[in-house]
């Protein structure tokens, strides 16, 4: 019966340290999309064109369309 009331210890311990990990996991996992979303993830270059401008230039001149992408080139 001991041995049995230390396995059921030993569950319940990593039970509690999983639980630990995916609460840790979670949090980080959230950090990184915030940081992600607000340019804070890797270092930005100030040479690099503003969002603003890219988006615009983008709406004037956009890039030209190719006819079938990798991807549909090989589905075809």
């Amino acid at each position: 019966m001991r041995l049995l009331d230390e396995q059921f210890e030993v569950i319940e311990r990593n039970e509690r340290e999983i639980d630990g990990a995916l609460r840790q996991s979670e949090a980080l996992r959230q950090s990184t999309l915030k940081k992600a979303f607000t340019g804070r993830l890797v270092p930005q270059s100030p040479a690099d064109e503003p969002a603003a401008a890219l988006l615009a230039r983008l709406r004037t001149d956009p890039a030209p369309s190719k006819s079938l992408s990798g991807r549909a080139k090989r589905e075809s």
